[in-house]
C-alpha cells in the first residue's frame, strides 16, 4: 500500500512531540495534576472527524464545515472551543491553548487555507500535523490510523477490526451492484458559474476499482485538481447518476442547464465528499449508500 513520502516523517515528529510532552508531564507544576502525553490538540473540524473515532479529542477547533453532517458523521463538536470558523483563525487564542499539536489539513508548513503569514504565525505556537494525501482512500485511511496511534490512540481495538470488515462487504457489495446495473456516474461540485468534476479524485478512484465508469472533464495538468465543464457542455459527459459533493436533504441547486441533466430529471442524486472522514467506518456507510443508488437507477443518459 501507498504511503505519502512524508508520512513516516510526520508520524516521527508527532511522536517526538507526544513524547516531550509525555516528559514534561512526569513532573506536574506545584499544586498542578500529572498529564498523558498531548491532551491539547487543535483540530480543524475535516481532522476531527478522523480522528474521534480513535478516542482524539480536541482542546479546540477551526476551519471549514464544521456544521456539515454529512463531513463530521457523528463526531459531536456541542461543548468544543473554537479557535477559528472557516478561513479565519483567532492566533492569540490558540496560543492561550498552548497546545502540543496542531491537525488539519495542509503540509508540515501549515493549514491549507491560511497565507504564508499566517501559518508562520500558528507553527510558532505548535507544530502542524497534516493529515495524510495519499493517492488511494485505503492509504489515507492507513496512513491516518498511524497518525492517531502516534497520539496514543488503539487502532487495534475490536471496534476497529469491524470497521474493516463492514469496509470490506461494503466493497464487494458495491462491485456486486455494479456489475448488475453498469450506469455511468459523475462526481461534481456545480456552481452557478461551471460545473466542476472530480475525476481523479481518490473517492472516484476508489469508486473505478469496483468496477465503476465515472465520466467527467479531466482535471488541469497544474493547479486547481477539479475538472471543469461550461454549462451549455455538461450533457455531453452521460452521466446516469451525478453524485455532488455535500448533498443533503436542503440541497436546492437550479439552474437551467443542471435541470435538464438526465441524472437530475430522475432524481439519480447521491452525495460525497472530497474531504471529510478518513476512515473505514465513514467510507463504508457512503459506499452502502452507493450502492443503494446504482440499484435503484435506471440508464438515463
Amino acid at each position: 500500500m501507498r504511503r505519502s513520502s512524508s508520512l513516516a516523517a510526520i508520524v516521527a515528529a508527532s511522536a517526538l512531540l507526544l513524547t516531550g510532552c509525555a516528559q514534561a508531564a512526569e513532573e506536574p507544576a506545584a499544586g498542578g495534576t500529572e498529564k498523558d502525553g498531548a491532551e491539547n490538540i487543535v483540530m480543524d473540524c475535516y481532522a476531527y472527524s478522523s480522528l474521534h473515532e480513535y478516542g482524539i479529542e480536541p482542546v479546540a477547533l477551526f476551519g471549514y464545515e464544521c456544521d456539515n453532517p454529512f463531513v463530521m458523521g457523528d463526531a459531536d463538536i456541542s461543548g468544543i472551543d473554537f479557535v477559528g470558523k472557516d478561513g479565519e483563525i483567532d492566533v492569540e487564542k490558540l496560543a492561550e491553548l498552548r497546545p502540543d499539536a496542531i491537525v488539519g489539513q495542509g503540509t508540515e508548513a501549515g493549514w491549507s487555507w491560511f497565507d504564508e503569514d499566517v501559518n508562520a504565525q500558528i507553527t510558532r505556537v505548535a507544530s502542524f500535523v497534516p493529515l495524510p494525501s495519499g493517492d488511494t482512500i485505503d492509504s489515507r485511511i492507513a496512513d491516518t490510523r498511524e497518525i492517531a496511534a502516534s497520539f496514543g490512540a488503539d487502532v487495534e481495538a475490536e471496534a476497529v477490526e469491524q470497521s474493516d470488515t463492514a469496509l470490506a462487504d461494503a466493497k464487494a457489495a458495491l462491485s456486486e451492484a455494479l456489475a448488475a446495473n453498469d450506469v455511468n456516474i459523475m462526481l461534481t461540485s456545480p456552481t452557478k458559474e461551471m460545473l466542476y468534476t472530480g475525476v481523479g479524485f481518490a473517492q472516484a478512484t476508489l469508486l473505478e476499482e469496483l468496477g465503476a465508469t465515472i465520466v467527467g472533464a479531466d482535471a488541469p495538468e497544474t493547479g486547481n485538481p477539479w475538472g471543469q465543464v461550461a454549462w451549455e457542455d455538461a450533457s455531453t459527459y452521460p452521466a446516469d447518476i451525478l453524485l455532488i459533493e455535500g448533498y443533503n436533504d436542503d440541497f436546492a441547486f437550479s439552474t437551467e442547464l443542471w435541470d435538464v441533466l438526465p441524472a437530475v430529471e430522475a432524481g439519480q442524486l447521491g452525495a460525497w465528499s472530497s474531504k471529510g472522514a478518513m476512515t473505514a467506518t465513514a467510507y463504508a456507510a457512503w459506499l452502502n449508500e452507493v450502492t443503494g443508488l446504482v440499484t435503484s437507477s435506471a440508464k438515463v443518459a
